[in-house]
């Protein structure tokens, strides 16, 4: 997902080792709900960047990402599944990583139906390997034009080692949407 112009100047405050006007821009775009500056502003928040250390505010914007995420935003439901998946900031639990990684993907979130195919291909997290379900995952994530899935669809393309037409518009589409490995094997197949 996009960032913000907000989040943005808050991430440049940051590099800028202007730690306060950083925590001060991103706490605000936490505020206006956005998942990723809330994981931010905590984890700021935990490690006493800006600010001292103060885990009641850590908590608390924690907190504020899972109820976006309950409240239905997918964003949200990815990162939770992500924290709780690593156990980052979130004590460790698969099943509840699964839980929001499954409402996020069932929502529409092209990074969670791509992970999810991944997890039932694999066999992974708690997930038992169903080729079926894998496909109509990756499917939707395909149609709706998820970059890395994108690249997968390309690869699966390629005959004898080289790129059919049909791999070479599908790695543009994922290069054309940020995915740097698509750029990367554009580059080795048509230099």
């Amino acid at each position: 997902m996009k960032r913000s112009a907000q989040f943005l100047e808050a991430m440049a405050a940051y590099d800028s080792d202007n730690a306060s006007l950083a925590l001060h821009l991103m706490e605000r775009c936490a505020e206006a709900g956005d998942p990723v500056a809330c994981y931010t502003t905590a984890l700021w928040y935990q490690n006493g960047e800006g600010t001292p250390a103060d885990s009641r505010r850590c908590t608390y914007w924690m907190e504020h990402l899972e109820q976006l995420a309950e409240d239905g935003n997918l964003e949200a439901q990815w990162e939770m599944s992500c924290k709780l998946r690593w156990g980052v900031m979130l004590p460790l639990n698969i099943e509840r990583a699964n839980h929001w990684l499954e409402r996020a993907a069932d929502g529409g979130y092209g990074e969670a139906r791509h992970h999810l195919a991944w997890y039932y291909e694999s066999g992974q997290y708690d997930y038992p390997v169903d080729k079926a379900a894998a496909e109509s995952w990756y499917q939707r994530a395909f149609e709706q034009g998820h970059p890395e899935t994108l690249y997968l669809f390309a690869i699966r393309q390629f005959k004898d080692g080289k790129p059919t037409e049909a791999a070479l518009e599908l790695l543009r589409k994922a290069a054309d949407k940020g995915f740097q490995q698509a750029w990367h094997v554009l580059r080795s197949v048509t230099h």
